[in-house]
């Protein structure tokens, strides 16, 4: 009886330790974060080609599960056929973000607005005038912690923006990291 009571209890310790751990990498009240994304955007309008991204973000939590991230995107979409033909896309973003705790997996979904700077480019250089449109987006993905602190990011983000001497809207896949503080 006595070795049966002593396996119950190991037990029972064995099985809090690892939710008391993962709590401990849950983002608290008035915290913050911040990350980087690298990843591809797929445009939607006809006779363009994908092209990279890049993202850089602060994020703030209002409460554990409730975020606000501002940053700052970069995409460089191309003209297909034609290599030397793209269209550089800067964007300044304000996005809610809502997280579920699921331990060491995270999988979140948000939304937001943002400015977007478009300018057509040729063979490196400017064409023609720049043009300011606003545009939203919608999100998800999941966070998948390595540390206490730390977590790889995977995200699927759509984008909407006013149509301008494009059609600018499009999908962005990405990969990235962030930390905690």
């Amino acid at each position: 009886m006595r070795t049966l009571t002593k396996y119950f209890i190991l037990t029972a310790i064995l099985a809090v330790l690892p939710s008391a751990a993962l709590a401990q990498r849950v983002p608290t009240t008035d915290s913050g974060a911040i990350g980087g994304d690298i990843g591809l955007f797929i445009p939607r309008q006809d006779g363009m080609k994908a092209g990279p991204t890049l993202e850089g973000f602060y994020e703030y939590y209002f409460a554990p599960r409730t975020s606000v991230r501002i940053g700052l995107g970069w995409a460089k979409p191309k003209f297909d056929p034609f290599e030397e033909d793209s269209v550089r896309y800067l964007r300044v973003p304000v996005d809610v973000v809502y997280n579920w705790e699921g331990g060491a997996v995270q999988p979140f979904v948000g939304a937001g607005l943002g400015v977007y700077f478009l300018q057509q480019r040729h063979d490196g250089s400017n064409v023609g005038d720049s043009h300011t449109k606003l545009g939203g987006t919608l999100f998800g993905g999941v966070e998948l912690f390595t540390g206490r602190t730390t977590a790889v990011k995977f995200e699927a983000r759509y984008h909407a923006v006013q149509r301008t001497f494009i059609e600018p809207d499009g999908l962005a896949l990405s990969v990235g990291l962030k930390a905690y503080f």
